[in-house]
């Protein structure tokens, strides 16, 4: 199903029409514009059904396989192929905390103290201070159902 429109450039009175700018009756705001109408997704007849959440997922490939979602390391996995090495997760949160403006005077500090006034990100639980680090803790995938 296809809708022809022939767009003529903004309807709004508050808003510049076509023809003004430079445009002429052959610019490409007076060319037709096709709209197509997407099919609705899923069966016909048949209404569309609402999954909670914690429904699980299925593969593609083999319907009987069931994966399940982390709590650590929030990826999918199949509980067959757990072991104990497989979830690599940061047990503490990235963030960070500014270098202070200046040190004491009576540790030696002076005023033009470098990088001071900046923002240093890490990892807290390993210093690490790559956002993407694949983790520091390794241990079995642990699903929200267990």
């Amino acid at each position: 199903m296809a809708l022809e429109l022939l767009a003529r450039g903004p309807v709004h009175p508050a808003l510049p029409r076509a023809g003004r700018f430079g445009q002429s009756r052959g610019s490409p705001a007076n060319l037709p514009v096709r709209l197509f109408a997407l099919p609705p997704t899923g069966p016909p007849g048949r209404a569309y059904e609402r999954r909670s959440a914690a429904a699980a997922v299925r593969c593609g490939e083999n319907p009987g396989r069931v994966l399940k979602t982390c709590k650590n390391c929030k990826t999918q996995f199949d509980p067959s192929l757990n072991h104990p090495t497989a979830c690599r997760f940061h047990t503490a949160h990235f963030g960070g905390e500014t270098k202070r403006k200046f040190e004491s005077v009576y540790t030696g500090g002076t005023m033009n103290t470098p990088d001071s006034g900046k923002v240093f990100q890490y990892w807290h639980c390993c210093g690490s201070e790559d956002p993407f680090d694949a983790g520091c803790t390794a241990a079995p995938h642990c699903s929200y159902d267990d």
